[in-house]
């Protein structure tokens, strides 16, 4: 990523258009509360080392490159008028779901606050706005700006490291995390650019998001539990939301939540990040907690388990057609449709270092779309179409994938890091 800076014979021409783009950012800033989503337009813009969050940018840049990532386009451009990314989750009170991508919750990428809340009594909600995304050539945006230079980092390292693997989001959020909090730590200890204040306030937000993880693991296995009970027949409806709100109580002050913020749906969310931390975390540790060795053992990984899977289409060729298998929605990290998991677009096409490829299926839409059907799949009899279609819409089954691939991936990991 190159940042420009004027030269001597446009120096002031460029100081005056920056300074009219930095109050159009402050103008931006001030209407984003409560307004109602716009139509996004980047002004593409390259970022100049000009302001503290350029230069905040550029250092966390820099050190990611430092521990194996490839250079993206995230965050390489400004836009004034993309507040941020919303999104919206709404489940059933009765179910907790496994993770963001369960199908138990309803995503969609384009309901307003009081959209989104508007749902029967028996359904809770969850609305939100992301200040970024990663594997989308993400800009950055006035939220970003106004989050501070600790939540830029992690923003800037966290969003950055998706674009680096093609694993399940189950596995990627947690590894992200861990790298983030970490990189973080370092970068607070070597030289740069900020005062002592601002190393502060980089060490504690690794420092104290990283030590949620264990309470949110500890708060989602409770409300588990309740929900097992209730399945068994052991508690009713009415008991299970009274013992239910109790323990969503005593999480959101555990966790400094405000009150009221919690549900199962924010917990299924927080669970996708923690449930498979402790494990990435043992694997940094038997690495010698050295973040290069740990991006490049998933990168192994990754690449590993794209090899292994081109195999088993290409045995299975002979083997007739078989169905398709949609995969889960985005969560809370929905992309604007339709934007394929690890769009080529948010990586640098200069970029020397041969990624592995991306997912063969898009991840569907708040419309349910899945992914065209093509070549021997689409030969089908309507009855195994039928068949194949049911077997695809299946929520249990789409479940059921979920774990199996990120099952697999800790299996391929524990595999290469012993065989070291």
């Amino acid at each position: 990523m190159t940042f420009r800076s004027p030269g001597s014979d446009n120096r002031s021409a460029g100081a005056s258009a920056w300074r009219a783009l930095r109050t159009l950012l402050t103008m931006v800033l001030l209407a984003v509360v409560g307004c109602a989503q716009r139509d996004s337009a980047d002004d593409g813009r390259p970022i100049e080392r000009e302001t503290s969050w350029q230069e905040t940018i550029a250092q966390a840049k820099a050190f990611t490159y430092r521990i194996g990532f490839v250079p993206t386009a995230n965050f390489t451009h400004a836009s004034v008028d993309l507040p941020g990314f919303p999104y919206c989750g709404r489940a059933s009170k009765l179910v907790l779901p496994y993770s963001y991508e369960d199908p138990a919750i309803e995503w969609l990428d384009t309901a307003t606050p009081e959209q989104c809340r508007d749902i029967p009594p028996s359904m809770e909600s969850y609305h939100g706005m992301s200040e970024a995304v990663g594997e989308v050539a993400s800009p950055v945006t006035p939220s970003m700006i106004a989050s501070g230079v600790a939540r830029m980092i992690y923003l800037v390292v966290h969003e950055d490291c998706h674009d680096q693997f093609t694993l399940p989001y189950g596995i990627e959020e947690p590894l992200c995390e861990l790298i983030s909090y970490r990189a973080m730590t370092e970068m607070a200890a070597q030289p740069g650019p900020w005062s002592e204040a601002q190393r502060r306030a980089i060490r504690e937000y690794a420092l104290r998001n990283a030590g949620r993880i264990p309470l949110n693991l500890h708060h989602y296995q409770q409300v588990a539990a309740l929900h097992e009970q209730h399945a068994r027949g052991e508690v009713d409806q009415a008991r299970l939301l009274r013992a239910r709100a109790v323990l969503l109580s005593r999480a959101e002050a555990a966790t400094g939540s405000p009150a009221g913020s919690l549900n199962n749906i924010v917990l299924a969310n927080r669970m996708t990040y923690a449930r498979h931390y402790p494990a990435i975390e043992r694997m940094f540790e038997r690495l010698g907690s050295d973040l290069g060795r740990l991006v490049a053992l998933f990168q192994q990984v990754d690449a590993r388990i794209v090899a292994e899977s081109a195999l088993a289409a290409e045995t299975a060729k002979d083997a007739g057609p078989v169905p398709v298998e949609p995969a889960a929605n985005s969560g809370p990290r929905q992309r604007p449709s339709p934007l394929p998991r690890a769009a080529p677009a948010g990586r640098n096409p200069g970029d020397a270092k041969v990624r592995p490829p991306q997912k063969p299926a898009t991840r569907p839409t708040s419309t349910g779309n899945r992914p065209a059907v093509t070549g021997a799949s689409a030969e089908r009899t309507p009855v195994e179409a039928a068949a194949a279609e049911s077997a695809a819409d299946d929520p249990a089954a789409l479940l059921a994938r979920i774990r199996a691939a990120e099952a697999t991936v800790l299996e391929v990991a524990a595999r290469l890091l012993d065989a070291r």
